[in-house]
C-alpha cells in the first residue's frame, strides 16, 4: 500500500511542475509581447528618431541643424537643435506622411512642413523673412 501511494504522488510530479512552469511563463510572455508591439510601433513609425537638416537660404546660425521627433502617446514633440539653442515645436501635426509644427525664431512664428520617405525628409519653412526650403536625412533611429 506504501508503494501505491508513492506512485499516485509520483504521477501528480510531473503535471505540478507543468502548471508551475505555465504560471511563471505567462507574465513574462505578457511582457514580452507588450514590448514587441511598443517597439514594432516605434520602428515602423516614419517619423520618430533624429534628423540631420539644411536650411538653404536661411540665415547664419539657422542653415543646419538636428531635429528629433519622439512619439508621446497620440502626438508628437519636436525639438530643433541649432547653434544658438534649442527650439520646441508647438501645434505638431501629423496626417500621412507628412508633419507640420511651430517654432518661435528669436520673436518670429516659423510654420515647418515636413514630407519624410524613407530615410528623407523634404519640405519648407515659412516666416515673415519668407519661405525657405528644409531637406534632410534620418541619422538617429529606433532601428
Amino acid at each position: 500500500m506504501n508503494i501505491m501511494k508513492q506512485t499516485k504522488v509520483k504521477s501528480w510530479i510531473p503535471l505540478f511542475v507543468a502548471i508551475l512552469c505555465l504560471i511563471a511563463v505567462s507574465p513574462v510572455m505578457a511582457i514580452s509581447q507588450h514590448s514587441t508591439d511598443t517597439a514594432s510601433r516605434l520602428i515602423g513609425d516614419k517619423f520618430v528618431g533624429g534628423w540631420s537638416y539644411t536650411v538653404e537660404g536661411a540665415p547664419e546660425g539657422y542653415k543646419n541643424g538636428l531635429m528629433i521627433i519622439v512619439k508621446e502617446g497620440d502626438g508628437y514633440k519636436v525639438q530643433m537643435q541649432i547653434g544658438g539653442g534649442t527650439l520646441l515645436g508647438d501645434n505638431v501635426k501629423v496626417k500621412g506622411s507628412t508633419i507640420s509644427f511651430d517654432v518661435m525664431v528669436e520673436g518670429d512664428n516659423v510654420a515647418v512642413t515636413l514630407t519624410a520617405k524613407g530615410d528623407t525628409i523634404t519640405g519648407k519653412s515659412t516666416s515673415s523673412e519668407g519661405s525657405f526650403t528644409i531637406k534632410g536625412e534620418k541619422t538617429l533611429s529606433m532601428e
